[in-house]
Order: C-alpha cells, then structure tokens, then sequence
C-alpha cells in the first residue's frame, strides 16, 4: 500500500462530537476507537453511531486535504470483536484502514483479510501483549498471504500501554526498547510499515517531539496521537534539520552524471566530501530530502 502516514490521531467512538474536530486536526490519518476508549456497557451504542457516520461521510465528495479514516474494532478473542467485525461487513462500509487490536497470530489477521478485506485499503495490526511481540515476525509476514483481493497488512504498531503494564516494565523509552526494536525489525523484514504509540501526557511537547524524533530514529514510520493538539508538534519532529536537509540535498546533487541506475539510487561508490558514498547513504539522503517536502 503506497499511504504511509506521519500521524494518526485517535478519537473516542463514544464522542460523535469531536469527530468533526478530529478531521479537522491535520494529521494525516484518523483512528476512530470502539476498543479502549469505549466504556464496556457503551459498545452496542457506540459501534452504531460510528459506522454510521462513516458511512454517510463516505457518501459525500472529500475536499482537498481531509485525513484517511480508520477504526480500531475490539480484539477478535472478544464478543465485541466479533460484533464489530460482523457489523462492519453487514454494512459494507470501506476504510483506509483497519487497526486490530492484541493481535497474537498470523490467523488473527487472516479472519480480518477473510470476513472484511475488500472492504478495506489495509490492516494495522497492534502488538501489545507479550505473545504479540515474541511473534512479531511470523504475524508480519502474514502480509504475504493475503489472499485474492483482501486488504494487506501494511503496518505494525506497538501496543506499549497494555504491553508495558503485562510486562510490569515502565511506559517509557527504557522499558519499551526491547519491543521498539523487534517490532521494527519485524515490519521492515516484511516489507511493512511500523508505527509508535502514543506520547500519553498532553501537556509535553518538548517530550513529544523528543520521543519522536527518538522513535524516527529507530525506523519507525508514524507516530500516534490522543489528541489534535499533538499534531503540529509530531509533523515538526518528522521534518529535518537544516543541517541535514543541507547534507542530504547537497549529496543528492553530487552524484556523478550517468552513474544512477533505475531507481535512482544504486549508483555504485563515488567520493562526496572526503568521503566513500553509496547506496545506504543515497537512501538516507533520499529519505530526508522527502520528509522536508511533507506539509
């Protein structure tokens, strides 16, 4: 799947009124949450209000700039979950994305591909147990089984509440690395996105923007928001420095003539700056010289 956000931003299924504002918040995807962020006597309700207003704004023409839409349903080892997936397939509803919560198996992804995959643009699967980490690499390649049509998985996303509080290790950098790390090396070995979860205390912007910046730096991909107010500062994180924007671009323009190949890319070794550049470098300057061309 070509869409790869910097952002995504969840809004509670229960607050039909701040949908609108979260479509209006600028980041790049919108997770509604049935899972969560819905009190467990509320989910009937908030299910049907959901995907009904999915479904009646999927009817009306898009203007420019509006956000790819997404819903996190409840795990599939639940009866919400189910009910979710049972209801998002009587309705017919198609999605940019479909976000699976404690997901553990590659089956797990399969039955969503099965009941619902051509009623979605991809799959998000959330690694947030023990189990789902220690599996992270057989579940990413389940990518590569998607049968006929079905939606594929485009992403894995890091659970890191509900991990951190199963492993009774800390909510932070040092408690997460382990899972950062094979998460990330899992998505990219399968050709997959990986995506953060989210900074949890609203008033840190410089902590946000740190833990981004920190997160990019390890390969992810997105990073996750609970609030619009997070967006502005999670785009900033993701643009690069001048300095690196000056390293990239003036590389970029060094490489000699007739040495790229098709993709622009593999060029073989040639000096830049005193020193010996090739295609890992190229990537990298590549990779930076996009990023600054993002809103």
């Amino acid at each position: 799947m070509s869409f790869q956000p910097r952002s995504m931003l969840f809004v509670s299924g229960e607050k039909t009124e701040r949908f609108a504002k979260a479509m209006a918040a600028g980041a790049d995807l919108v997770c509604i949450d049935l899972e969560d962020a819905v009190h467990p006597a509320r989910k009937a309700e908030a299910r049907a209000q959901v995907l009904g207003w999915l479904k009646q704004q999927s009817e009306q023409p898009l203007p420019p700039g509006t956000p790819r839409r997404a819903i996190r349903i409840n795990s599939l080892r639940t009866l919400e979950g189910l009910r979710d997936l049972v209801a998002l397939a009587d309705c017919g509803l198609r999605l940019d994305a479909l976000l699976l919560p404690k997901t553990e198996a590659a089956a797990d992804v399969l039955t969503v591909q099965a009941v619902v995959g051509a009623q979605l643009g991809g799959i998000v699967a959330l690694l947030e147990t023990p189990q789902g980490i220690e599996d992270a690499a057989a579940i990413g390649q389940a990518a590569r089984l998607a049968p006929g049509p079905a939606a594929p998985l485009m992403a894995l996303m890091l659970g890191g509440a509900d991990l951190s509080a199963e492993l009774g290790a800390s909510f932070d950098q040092a408690g997460l690395a382990y899972a950062r790390g094979r998460l990330v090396n899992a998505a990219k070995a399968a050709g997959l996105q990986a995506w953060d979860v989210p900074h949890i205390t609203l008033a840190d912007d410089a902590g946000l923007a740190a833990e981004t910046r920190a997160v990019l730096a390890l390969g992810f991909d997105c990073k996750s928001a609970i609030h619009p107010q997070q967006i502005a500062t999670i785009h900033a994180a993701f643009r690069p420095t001048p300095a690196e924007l000056d390293w990239a671009r003036a590389l970029l323009a060094a490489v000699p003539a007739g040495h790229a190949g098709g993709d622009g890319i593999n060029v073989g070794a040639f000096l830049f700056d005193g020193r010996m550049v090739d295609a890992p470098l190229l990537k990298k300057a590549r990779r930076i010289a996009q990023r600054a061309a993002l809103p």
